[in-house]
């Protein structure tokens, strides 16, 4: 509640279906634009058995780039799984535009 001066407290309540798409977009727009929420959650969409086997370096224009520790890995990743990571991406951020990603060896 804010004062209302002489005549007592003024109520400012807001419904929540009022409020929720407002935050809904703005939470999107910060995914947008903080590409460091996508690297940093490369763990969870891959999974614990190859999180530590891959890493996510960085995200700009739609695109992923993660790092991987060898070419057995990323042929599976590359050719199997791309699809299911990309959705799984999606899937997570919803206000974000996601292309595609980049596999390389490192």
């Amino acid at each position: 509640m804010s004062y209302n001066g002489a005549n007592g407290p003024k109520r400012t309540t807001h419904h929540i279906r009022n409020l929720l798409p407002k935050i809904l977009k703005r939470i999107g727009k910060a995914h947008q634009e903080r590409p460091d929420f996508i690297i940093k959650a490369w763990p969870d969409v891959v999974g614990p058995k190859l999180s530590s086997m891959t890493e996510a370096l960085s995200f700009a224009e739609g695109i992923l780039v993660v790092k991987v520790k060898n070419s057995t890995l990323y042929t599976l990743l590359s050719q199997n799984d791309k699809p299911r990571l990309i959705q799984n991406l999606r899937d997570k951020f919803p206000g974000t535009q996601i292309k595609t990603i980049h596999f390389r060896l490192g």
